[in-house]
């Protein structure tokens, strides 16, 4: 694998995606806190967690090479990028199988901590990268500021799924 590049064009559309699709279900959660609290929270697990999932581990893992291209770097051996991929599958898998199956709420509240917790480790990572590696310090800035909103949506949301408020 070692000289070998992908053309970066399929992981940034992906990632537009996750993006545009993380958007479109916080404001779908929201809106729908107001009238249906517990279709709030499944709606937010298959969304934020379910697609989000999905989508990640599509970009990581199945389109690695051209997400190593996204994000300006290359490995002999991506078995990492992989494993973050397949973290991203099982989450998103369990996230759809809770909101489809109706599991309840406090089901979709436990997965979206279990990926808010998942992703507050990257933010924390993407910190550290913005403040000490010199090579990817503004992309990795830009990354936690994305990062910590999103983050921050799960929290918000798992907790007030968990506690039960409707």
């Amino acid at each position: 694998m070692a000289g070998r590049t992908g053309n970066p064009n399929v992981a940034s559309a992906l990632f537009a995606a996750t993006l545009a699709v993380t958007i479109v279900g916080i404001f779908i959660s929201i809106y729908l806190f107001f009238t249906d609290p517990g279709l709030a929270y499944r709606v937010a697990a298959l969304i934020l967690v379910g697609v989000v999932g999905l989508l990640s581990f599509v970009r990581h893992s199945v389109f690695y090479r051209s997400d190593q291209a996204r994000m300006g770097w290359s490995q002999d051996h991506p078995e990492f990028q992989l494993e973050v991929g397949y973290a991203n599958l099982a989450v998103g898998i369990v996230a759809i199988l809770a909101a489809g199956l109706n599991w309840g709420s406090f089901a979709c509240g436990i997965i979206l901590l279990i990926y808010a917790l998942y992703l507050l480790c990257t933010l924390l990572l993407h910190v550290y990268e913005a403040i000490y590696v010199k090579d990817i310090r503004g992309r990795a800035a830009k990354s936690a500021g994305y990062s910590a909103i999103f983050v921050i949506v799960l929290f918000v949301f798992a907790f007030l799924s968990l506690s039960g408020a409707h």
